[in-house]
């Protein structure tokens, strides 16, 4: 499908991205005080909206920022907007602009609403996507992951320590070597015949996908179970693969330079990247 145009939506109002303008004092610019979802858009239609709806009101709780009302008509407006297309929606939403700039938001302010749609070439194929590579980093970040913050230096950081090692993802390891979660995805191991993936905590995102793979495996009759991969086992890891929003399922061949496994995409990841581009699908017909 064609691009979307450059359209936004500002506090309710939809305008061209590039006359968008934001309050230089809005706490979201100024301190990353400010939380966000980002929405696969299949056909125009923003897949599993419930979910990341909720996971939203759970980040803005989080903050101790009010609910702005009247958010999903204003999505639905730009989708209206912006006509059919896939790719993502960008929703974020900051404590809004103060007087001046302190570190104590003080008053009750006005959330600032910012909705951002763009084009997304997705894999004709996801099941045959090729696979990443990826290195591992102490885990560096704050210790709220599960609040889905716009400030994210740590990640930003990580990868950019991917970049310089030539990988595509970093992944992030506790104290213990238990690996938590990537820059921006969440991980599962195939470990012997069982599938890992660190437990729900403040040290990971709660994913999306991370949960509807959790459903497709039980589905496909693969043994999950929520604790944390370890390094220390990776001799035994057959499959190591990533999930997100737009990621979908993405198998890690390469860790730190040396291969997973055998070094190829593995028939877990193949069968479960198949599995979720199905049921995308099928929810995209559903909205339609």
């Amino acid at each position: 499908m064609s691009a979307p145009p450059p359209l936004c939506s500002l506090d309710g109002r939809i305008g061209p991205l590039a006359e968008a303008r934001i309050s230089p004092l809005d706490r979201g610019f100024l301190f990353g005080d400010s939380v966000y979802e980002t929405m696969k858009v299949l056909g125009g239609h923003p897949l599993f909206l419930p979910a990341h709806l909720a996971r939203l009101a759970a980040s803005l709780a989080g903050f101790e920022i009010p609910w702005p009302e009247g958010l999903a008509a204003e999505i639905a407006a730009l989708l209206a907007a912006t006509g059919p297309f896939d790719g993502s929606l960008y929703v974020q939403v900051t404590r809004g602009a103060a007087p001046q700039r302190l570190h104590q938001p003080g008053a009750r302010l006005t959330p600032t609403r910012f909705l951002l749609p763009a084009a997304y070439a997705f894999p004709a194929d996801p099941a045959a996507a090729p696979g990443l590579t990826a290195i591992t980093r102490p885990d560096w970040r704050w210790q709220r992951c599960d609040l889905k913050t716009t400030a994210l230096a740590g990640s930003v950081l990580g990868g950019l320590a991917a970049a310089h090692a030539g990988a595509d993802e970093v992944l992030f390891a506790g104290p213990g070597g238990e690996l938590r979660e990537g820059g921006h995805t969440n991980l599962f191991v195939r470990h012997g015949e069982v599938l890992e993936t660190h437990p729900l905590g403040a040290v990971v995102l709660p994913g999306v996908t991370r949960s509807h793979l959790l459903d497709l495996a039980a589905g496909l009759g693969l043994t999950v179970v929520e604790r944390a991969p370890r390094l220390a086992d990776r001799e035994a890891w057959r499959e190591l693969f990533v999930s997100g929003t737009l990621t979908g399922v993405r198998g890690v061949v390469q860790l730190d330079g040396t291969p997973v496994g055998d070094g190829t995409v593995g028939p877990w990841t193949r069968r479960l990247a198949a599995a979720l581009a199905a049921r995308e699908r099928a929810a995209a017909e559903e909205a339609g």
